[in-house]
This record gives C-alpha cells, sequence and structure tokens, in this order.
C-alpha cells in the first residue's frame, strides 16, 4: 500500500517538484535520443510558465549548461538521431538559434546563449 502510494504521490506531484523536472530520462537528451554527452549538465528552466506548460503537457523543453561557448554542441548528435537542419541563423555573437525537424514543419527549436564564459542551449517542442 504504502508503496503504491509513493508511486501515485511521484507521478502527480513528486516529479515536478524536482529540479530536473523537464529532463524526461535523466542521462539522456531529449527522452532517450542518446547519452547526455560529456561536458552538458543538465538544468531546467526555473520560470513557472515553463513549468505550467511542461506539467499540463502544452510543451517540453531541455536544458544544459557547458562552461565554454559551443552554441552547436547539441545539433551533430541531434542531426545523427535523425533530425535535420531546417532553418537556423545566427543573432548575434552570444546566440545562435535554429529549427530541426524529421518533418516538416520542424518540431524542435534549439537556441544556445552564452551564459558567461559557458553556454546555455535550451532545445524546445511539442511533447
Amino acid at each position: 500500500m504504502t508503496a503504491a502510494l509513493s508511486a501515485a504521490w511521484w507521478q502527480a506531484v513528486g516529479r515536478w517538484s524536482m529540479p530536473l523536472y523537464c529532463i524526461q530520462q535523466r542521462g539522456t537528451v531529449w527522452g532517450g535520443l542518446f547519452e547526455t554527452p560529456a561536458g552538458l549538465t543538465p538544468v531546467c528552466p526555473t520560470a513557472s510558465t515553463y513549468r505550467t506548460e511542461v506539467r499540463t503537457g502544452q510543451s517540453r523543453v531541455e536544458q544544459y549548461t557547458l562552461p565554454t561557448w559551443a552554441p552547436d554542441a547539441l545539433l551533430t548528435p541531434l542531426t545523427r538521431a535523425g533530425y535535420v537542419l531546417r532553418e537556423d541563423e545566427i543573432r548575434g555573437p552570444g546566440h545562435y538559434s535554429a529549427f530541426l525537424g524529421r518533418t516538416v514543419p520542424a518540431e524542435l527549436f534549439y537556441t544556445a546563449v552564452r551564459d558567461g564564459s559557458g553556454t546555455l542551449i535550451t532545445i524546445s517542442g511539442s511533447p
């Protein structure tokens, strides 16, 4: 009985209150496409709007930090996993964004921004 209640609590509340509420499968990128590459640290957005969208299943988001500026750190692994670069643009020296997809229109929005001397990469899309 206790185990069943604990499992129900985890599914309903617990996993969303954990610091990595947005990482669907720990140790992997985008729900198990590939292992998180060395040097990347998973994080989650702190904004309540992101939390609400992820909790209600409206969107999905994963974030990773790197200690150096490497805006394309996850592009090659994503393309190996079957995603095609549909459109990319560089908005400035500290920002890169791209749309990737297995179909058209693109399913993923990829953005990298300078975070001090490092990089914050965000992948977002439909759940």
